[in-house]
């Protein structure tokens, strides 16, 4: 995979020290983030800030220059509140599995089958497990981070807050109508 930017968090592993490997057991590797990247991690994320990020990686030789990763990722990060705006801690622990693949045989999965592995292509002698990581903690961090006992303000009004009741309809007047005056320079062409 070709990418102009340079990661924020790259870990190259060569190719050949894990076909040397493959006889024997798969392969342990720990990687862990300096404090500054960290800082440009949790940029690129869209975080207040990441304190650390790690991960154990149980890397296994397959054939056609295949790597499956069996990984446990853990973070410490701060989230801003989407209730609240408050910025709060969190900490992430996360196990995913991924197959790295050459990118001549790495075919987008069409199908929407959600059961299938991920598989990340890469180019050259190498694959990065840091991306990977950086990729893998994209996907988990919840997209609506509440800090933990934030209630929803008592002023802001859900769908869920309106009248069931299909027979109650709103006064005219307290119905926003946005096309309202387009309708009406529709009406004074005719």
């Amino acid at each position: 995979m070709t990418d102009a930017r340079t990661p924020e968090f790259s870990r190259p592993i060569l190719l050949r020290s894990l076909r040397d490997a493959r006889a024997e057991s798969p392969r342990e590797v720990a990687i862990e983030a300096s404090a500054a990247e960290c800082g440009r991690i949790a940029k690129r994320l869209g975080l207040p800030s990441i304190a650390s990020l790690s991960c154990r990686y149980r890397l296994s030789s397959q054939p056609r220059d295949s790597v499956l990763a069996e990984a446990a990722l853990t973070a410490r990060l701060s989230q801003s509140c989407v209730l609240t705006l408050d910025v709060f801690e969190d900490v992430i622990a996360e196990r995913f599995v991924i197959r790295f693949v050459p990118e001549s045989e790495f075919r987008e999965d069409q199908s929407g089958d959600f059961d299938v592995m991920d598989e990340i292509p890469y180019e050259g002698d190498s694959i990065d497990l840091g991306e990977a990581v950086v990729e893998q903690l994209a996907l988990v961090l919840d997209p609506y981070p509440r800090r933990p006992g934030a209630e929803r303000p008592a002023d802001v009004m859900v769908d869920e807050d309106l009248p069931a009741d299909e027979d109650v309809v709103p006064d005219r007047e307290s119905v926003r109508r946005p096309f309202a005056g387009l309708a009406q320079m529709k009406r004074e062409k005719k």
